[in-house]
């Protein structure tokens, strides 16, 4: 076998090697400046997420399945009646528990009664009809009302517009940390958005929702509620690097 020769093998060498290097990330030759900034916008809400549970108690399993399912399809009734759209309304798995009686002198337990219940959530385009809604639900046979979630339906633009906010708050942060050392701020080097994972959490839904009805409007007799949903947080947080001149 023909030996391959020694200069063709660093000739070949010494061209992979800048081709590798070009791939790496490089680092300016002037010092960086990194700062963090944040943004909150607050927006009114326009959807709201309402959960009802329809529970039964029984200690023969069959009847309790049998009034659950009557009552809960009341309640999806009512719920539809009041003008909820099917696609916006949804049910839970049917979740069905034992409950057994105290356990004496080592016998085995019984069953003392079945707890049979299900979830129904529905989704709002009018945020002021939470009272009816809620109230149908309830006169229709749901045994509890989980709390009002508020969203918007215009996420991804208060979105941008807090991460704009952000970036620049983080830029006039870095100016001024620059221009008290008698610096300058150039060119952004690098950029990290810190709390993407954060935007269908706590920074999106409100927890401070009041619902207030148990007036009587003396004209028509007709109860009168009144819903303040107040307004939801888009929060953005990023990390920028900047070129220090």
């Amino acid at each position: 076998m023909k030996p391959f020769p020694l200069r063709r093998f660093l000739v070949l060498a010494i061209a992979v090697i800048p081709a590798v290097s070009s791939a790496q990330p490089t680092v300016p030759n002037q010092p960086l400046i990194t700062t963090n900034g944040s943004a909150e916008i607050r927006v009114v809400p326009d959807l709201v997420d309402l959960g009802f549970e329809v529970e039964i108690r029984e200690a023969d399993l069959v009847v309790a399945r049998k009034l659950q399912a009557q009552r809960a399809a009341k309640v999806l009734a009512a719920i539809r009646a009041a003008g909820v759209v099917e696609p916006d309304v949804s049910t839970s798995q049917l979740r069905i528990f034992p409950h057994y009686a105290e356990r004496r002198d080592g016998e085995t337990a019984v069953i003392k009664f079945y707890s049979v219940s299900q979830n129904i959530t529905c989704t709002l385009h009018e945020v002021k009809k939470v009272p009816d809604i809620t109230a149908a639900a309830v006169e229709a046979g749901a045994t509890s009302v989980s709390d009002a979630t508020l969203r918007t339906s215009e996420l991804r633009k208060h979105r941008d517009a807090a991460r704009a906010k952000a970036i620049l708050a983080a830029r006039e942060k870095a100016i001024a940390l620059a221009e008290a050392l008698g610096a300058k701020v150039g060119k952004p080097f690098a950029i990290t958005e810190t709390n993407a994972a954060d935007w269908r959490g706590q920074n999106i839904y409100s927890n401070n929702v009041q619902v207030v009805a148990q007036s009587t409007d003396a004209d028509d007799g007709n109860p009168a509620s009144t819903f303040v949903p107040g307004t939801v947080n888009v929060t953005a947080a990023v990390t920028v690097s900047f070129v220090l001149e």
